[in-house]
């Protein structure tokens, strides 16, 4: 039998830091999932940032990204403006409304970071992001 001891932390891992980051989201009250929040930290990152952009950058397809935007367009936490170079797209901005939440979900990532590095050392967190990305890119890549 293959030892999946790797599979499994790297999943304990994930799992865990979903819901804890879930949880977070949820205390915020703010009617949307975590996906809508990884939307909303793009478009705040990515200037200029559209709707390909980002289905590019969570490898989604475009009709589930266009329905998230939609519901955080209705929410007013982001807005479309005219590209001004291609009639056929918009640029994706984040609204004031939506800037309130960028800066709570801030807080949060903060205290995740620090959660999930306590007693780790500097040099410890810097192998475990040079594995991870490599991990990252054999998955991509290969």
């Amino acid at each position: 039998m293959v030892n999946n001891k790797m599979l499994d932390n790297l999943f304990q891992l994930v799992h865990a830091l979903k819901r804890q980051l879930h949880e977070q989201i949820e205390q915020l009250d703010l009617g949307v999932t975590p996906m809508h929040v990884r939307v909303i930290k793009i478009i705040n990152k990515m200037t200029p940032c559209t709707a390909i952009d980002i289905a590019t950058m969570l490898e989604r397809d475009k009709a589930q990204i266009t329905r998230l935007v939609n519901t955080l367009i209705e929410k007013e936490f982001i807005t479309k403006i005219a590209n001004p170079t291609d009639k056929r797209s918009s640029y994706l901005c984040v609204t004031e409304r939506g800037m309130e939440i960028v800066e709570k979900l801030a807080v949060i990532d903060n205290a995740m970071q620090e959660k999930i590095t306590e007693h780790i050392s500097s040099d410890e967190i810097a192998v475990f992001q040079q594995l991870a990305d490599k991990m990252t890119d054999n998955l991509r890549y290969k």
